[in-house]
């Protein structure tokens, strides 16, 4: 910004020892007007609303928001908190909130049925997020003992999807247990308060549950089911008129990916005030968690196979396997981090 002192009108006159002092006091005015506009950001600052959930896989939205990093970007970002992700995706496609943060099964129920989302990138990933918690004295001891018995899970989540593959790989149908569909948030609770035997669901449920009922609990774990993605989410619509809306939102999640990774424990008590759940239990299930911003190509692997277990399900009446990359949206990350897109096309 250049800055230049006008010259004095021809009918003003100023005494000639006053002149050093009014040329040092507009020097200074205008030192003064181009530094205040030096401070200023590169544009006004831009609202966003945001539906996440008080859950770990979340770690990255809730950073960049208590460390201030999506208003250092420019974006007022206003919180929307819900219980798990499947309800953040719900404000979301109910016109709610601009973005959302949800796990990969609901994303990929949500465009079976003609929903109109876009990936912008996955901000987590866990190979150990999930559980099947059944009661011993119910007669359950081994994963076999399952069947016949009533399994409580969220339908159409992850913890939906972890049941029945973990089931299929020890040779157990869906048909051969009860599933019942069961809201969240009632998990701590059912399998000492009714006639389930066992829940599948998903942490910090899984540690909290264990932690209540102790050796009463047998649990069912296989890392080598699958690992699960934890995602933001916008329309399609938004994303086309909002990039720089998007490319601010990544930059504050890279800059809450590099914090994660610097400051692993002060992120842990940052997760802990936000979830209600103990630091002491978060250290325990931390490490199994990779916080960072991609789009990888196992995310279009992922929505594809779960495209097929809920063709094969009933959870959905459409019977071809959408074309996910048509729900990608590629141009935010690639223009901040474009080692970071690994998917092919």
């Amino acid at each position: 910004m250049n800055c230049h002192r006008q010259k004095p009108s021809p009918k003003l006159c100023f005494p000639v020892r006053m002149m050093p002092a009014i040329a040092a006091l507009a020097l200074g005015a205008c030192l003064w007007a181009c530094t205040q506009a030096d401070r200023k950001p590169a544009g006004a600052t831009e609202k966003a609303t945001m539906a996440y959930p008080s859950m770990l896989e979340a770690t990255l939205v809730q950073v960049a928001q208590s460390q201030g990093y999506f208003r250092q970007e420019g974006l007022d970002v206003s919180a929307h908190v819900h219980p798990y992700g499947k309800l953040a995706l719900k404000e979301l496609l109910e016109g709610k909130a601009d973005f959302a943060t949800v796990a990969e099964t609901p994303v990929m129920l949500a465009i079976m049925n003609s929903e109109d989302i876009s990936v912008i990138a996955t901000i987590s990933t866990s190979s150990i997020g999930h559980a099947i918690l059944a009661r011993k004295d119910k007669g359950i001891h081994t994963i076999v003992d399952l069947k016949g018995k009533k399994i409580a899970t969220t339908l159409g989540t992850t913890a939906h999807f972890y049941q029945d593959m973990i089931l299929a790989i020890n040779e157990i149908s869906p048909k051969d247990v009860q599933t019942v569909n069961l809201d969240v948030e009632a998990i701590h609770d059912v399998l000492t308060l009714g006639d389930i035997a066992a829940v599948s669901t998903f942490n910090p449920h899984i540690v909290v549950t264990q932690k209540k009922l102790g050796d009463r609990l047998i649990t069912f774990q296989d890392k080598d089911v699958y690992t699960y993605t934890f995602n933001i989410v916008a329309t399609r619509e938004f994303t086309s008129k909002n990039p720089d809306k998007v490319r601010k939102l990544l930059h504050a999640l890279l800059n809450s990916e590099k914090y994660v990774r610097e400051h692993p424990l002060e992120a842990q008590k940052i997760m802990s005030a936000f979830s209600g759940v103990d630091s002491g239990l978060l250290s325990k299930i931390w490490d199994d968690y990779n916080f960072s911003v991609a789009l990888d190509q196992q995310l279009i692997l992922l929505l594809e196979d779960e495209s097929r277990w809920a063709i094969n399900s009933g959870l959905t009446n459409e019977r071809q396997i959408p074309n996910y990359l048509n729900h990608i949206y590629f141009d935010g990350l690639r223009s901040v981090r474009p080692d970071a897109v690994r998917i092919l096309r």
